[in-house]
């Protein structure tokens, strides 16, 4: 199969090097920088799952090119609405999406986009940052895909054998992969883990470890995570009590580094997808009249940081 991924960062050009390193026909979609870099250098990843040293295929525009059996959305939620002009004409050609991002709201924003032929879903468990000079740095040792159909738009037989297809070649990959159907339980699984761990780290600026050496770190932690849970459960998806048991072994270990990418942009004075992981999850609380106490501070914060972006213009 051929795929297309939108985007050479953190996840899209982690796990599209791991796949080329397989011997999948991989070709990367990116603006002109990236793609002169990429000429330049190769596509650069250091992992303590091993390092690679990769040429890849890149084009800066979808017209003329493909057709594409599989399109992987590797961008942040903040740059959906171009990502999706991007990828457009892979999808009239027949291409089915495959988004990686964080959150749900997205998947309305392509249903009603594209349909929902044409979408399936998945996310990326994975922790990566992009050096200075565009290595792709690996900071853990976990990597992992899981995807399958939507609960609510059973995959049609040509998305289904798309899936089946991509998860043949991700199985000889190096990473993790896991096909799921429907998806919709791991999505939220993963909302309200990555909720949980960018509200408390961007909130404190430290990672999971130093808060929890802060006298009250754990109760905090402990609420933002309720909080979360209450939104899941509240859309039928409540996380299993063996994944809140692993959720709180990450979020609560004593000393950890863990953190979200969300602070490691704010570090970086980047852009922030505060209102998809955060804003939506705190709106949804709020509609359901649950107790979002520090969801709205977590929000309010990271609003306060995005209109001081824009005051700098930025």
């Amino acid at each position: 199969m051929k795929v297309l991924i939108l985007g050479a960062g953190g996840v899209g050009g982690y796990f599209g090097g791991r796949l080329i390193e397989a011997g999948a026909d991989i070709t990367f979609q990116v603006r002109p920088n990236r793609a002169r870099q990429l000429a330049e250098t190769g596509l650069v990843i250091k992992s303590s799952q091993g390092d690679a040293h990769l040429q890849v295929k890149t084009i800066e525009t979808a017209h003329g090119t493909g057709p594409f059996d599989l399109v992987i959305l590797g961008c942040k939620a903040y740059d959906l609405d171009l990502a999706i002009e991007a990828v457009a004409p892979h999808v009239a050609n027949g291409a089915i999406v495959l988004p990686l991002l964080n959150g749900m709201r997205h998947h309305d924003d392509l249903r009603a986009r594209f349909g929902p032929d044409q979408l399936i879903a998945g996310i990326a468990q994975i922790e990566t940052t992009l050096s200075p000079t565009g290595e792709i740095l690996h900071k853990s040792d976990f990597a992992r895909i899981v995807f399958g159909s939507l609960g609510d738009y059973p995959a049609t037989t040509r998305a289904q054998a798309v899936i089946s297809d991509f998860a043949a070649i991700c199985a000889s990959a190096n990473f993790s992969s896991k096909l799921l159907d429907p998806v919709d339980q791991a999505l939220w699984d993963k909302w309200v883990m990555i909720g949980t761990l960018a509200g408390i780290t961007c909130l404190m600026r430290g990672a999971t470890g130093d808060v929890m050496a802060a006298r009250e770190g754990r109760e905090l932690i402990e609420e933002l995570l309720q909080e979360a849970i209450s939104v899941a459960t509240e859309a039928g998806y409540p996380p299993s009590p063996d994944y809140l048991v692993n959720a709180r072994k990450l979020l609560m270990a004593p000393g950890s580094t863990f953190m979200a990418s969300m602070l490691r942009d704010i570090e970086k004075g980047n852009a922030i997808e505060a209102d998809h992981i955060v804003g939506d999850m705190y709106r949804r609380a709020h509609e359901a009249g649950h107790d979002a106490n520090v969801l709205r501070m977590v929000y309010c914060h990271l609003q306060a940081y995005q209109a001081r972006r824009a005051r700098n213009g930025l």
